[in-house]
């Protein structure tokens, strides 16, 4: 097990104990015995503050079947530490569960949480397809009142498009324009009148890519198979909000595979778990809370021109794709920009010097292993590692930051929040870039997110 392996133990650890806002001593007891048995260092329980728990389980899941299985339970002692099992608790575990056994292609996604007012919850299962399955959707019409029951005598909100969308249908127009006119008086009645007809015609593969990935940057979701999505926890790192999603393909008949989650679920839990109230529905009254109101909410939102990052090692370009931009500087300026990405997962790029002397020669360790990474990805965009510039030398490293930010700068036209962007140093003098990891994807022909891509993958664990 590596330092990341190690890493994300501890960020699944800590999400673990603290899911049901009560610690006591039997879990700080558990807690002891993980940090012995998997070596888990200060510096990787530092370094795990920086990661979501979507990133930890997804690198988990890139161990052999044992190491897993070894996990698993000690995931499932440490839950019922205490003797209970709370929501909170059972979603992570039910994460855990499909991304880390079984056969299931589960997987796991995460988001930055948008600062425009949409309040995420962990209490709906949303149906999700980027293409119009036939058979699964006429299960689902056929037996939506039977499905919508169940999930709420679990807990959930089950969130089907094409059904939302003909509650917005149903609704006489003068109710929604007299109701969405107090809501959002920016409004004019052109674009009222637009917004009913946009919401009440949705499809599912519209909603996924037009408001999911556009949106909310869930990229993932332009290509999926037909799926359960629902949000099982969120993940705060320094001031940042970060919504972790399980994502569940139907490989089965839809019933089995909603009655499996509801299984899991609810057999996992041994505290109360909460029934939802059915919402009354008719043509004169306008539903304005749960899904209903989250989606809404989300047809709301203005498009940004957020953008993946792509580390393209063999045309030796650092791109902004989504607004068709390149960072222009030169190659030793794209490496140290790949490597401050890298180092940020782990915390940032450390140059401190210690104050004790008797560090000082841990610290010199550390700045070798930080040239070594950055002159393997300097080679990688085309300069001999050889002749790699000394970045621990701040005359040489402050300048390329510099020109760094400028050439992003010139982007602030087009790129929202630009400067999660940039390559910040915090109070804590530490060299970080903001931009959430999921958005950062390599290339040696096809696009592929960098933590699945063995050579970054190598290089991250030097």
């Amino acid at each position: 097990m590596n330092k990341i392996d190690r890493i994300a133990v501890s960020r699944i650890v800590s999400d673990l104990i603290k899911a049901d806002s009560v610690i006591d001593s039997r879990e700080m007891q558990l807690f002891e015995f993980v940090k012995d048995a998997y070596r888990l260092t200060k510096e990787c329980l530092n370094d795990a503050r920086f990661i979501t728990f979507a990133e930890a389980v997804n690198t988990l899941c890139l161990l052999d079947a044992e190491e897993k299985s070894g996990l698993m339970d000690l995931f499932r002692k440490i839950t019922l530490a205490d003797g209970m099992c709370n929501k909170d608790e059972a979603l992570l575990m039910i994460a855990l569960e499909y991304c880390m056994e079984g056969d299931h292609d589960a997987d796991m996604i995460h988001i930055q949480v948008p600062q425009q007012g949409l309040q995420l919850e962990n209490s709906q299962v949303i149906y999700v397809e980027s293409e119009y399955d036939e058979t699964i959707n006429g299960v689902i019409l056929h037996n939506f009142q039977r499905i919508e029951n169940a999930m709420r005598l679990a807990g959930f909100n089950f969130a089907y498009i094409p059904q939302i969308s003909q509650t917005y249908k149903t609704t006489a127009p003068s109710l929604f324009n007299s109701v969405m006119s107090f809501l959002t008086p920016n409004l004019s009645d052109g674009e009222l009148s637009f917004l009913q007809e946009k919401i009440s015609g949705m499809t599912t593969a519209q909603f996924c890519k037009e408001q999911l990935c556009r949106k909310l940057h869930i990229n993932t979701l332009s290509e999926t198979a037909p799926s359960l999505l629902m949000e099982i926890g969120e993940t705060v790192s320094e001031s940042t909000i970060y919504a972790n999603f399980l994502r569940i393909p139907i490989e089965k008949d839809v019933l089995i595979e909603i009655k499996q989650f509801m299984y899991r679920f609810t057999s996992m839990m041994n505290s109360e778990y909460s029934i939802l109230r059915n919402i009354y529905n008719s043509t004169d009254r306008f539903i304005y809370s749960g899904v209903y109101k989250q989606i809404l909410d989300l047809c709301l939102m203005k498009e940004n021109a957020m953008s993946c990052v792509l580390l393209d090692t063999l045309k030796q370009k650092i791109t902004f794709p989504d607004i068709n931009e390149e960072l222009k500087v030169s190659r030793s300026e794209k490496a140290l920009y790949a490597l401050i990405l890298a180092e940020t997962l782990t915390g940032g790029m450390n140059l401190n010097a210690p104050v004790s002397a008797k560090q000082m020669k841990l610290h010199e360790e550390k700045q070798k292993k930080l040239m070594a990474k950055y002159a393997r990805i300097y080679h990688y965009y085309g300069g001999e590692a050889e002749s790699v510039p000394n970045i621990l030398d701040y005359t040489i490293r402050n300048p390329k930051i510099s020109k760094i930010n400028k050439a992003i700068a010139k982007l602030s036209s087009k790129l929202y929040n630009i400067e999660d962007y940039m390559i910040q140093r915090g109070q804590d003098g530490l060299y970080r870039i903001n931009v959430d990891s999921s958005m950062v994807f390599c290339t040696d022909g096809d696009p592929t997110p960098w933590m699945q891509s063995e050579r970054w993958r190598n290089i991250l664990s030097m």
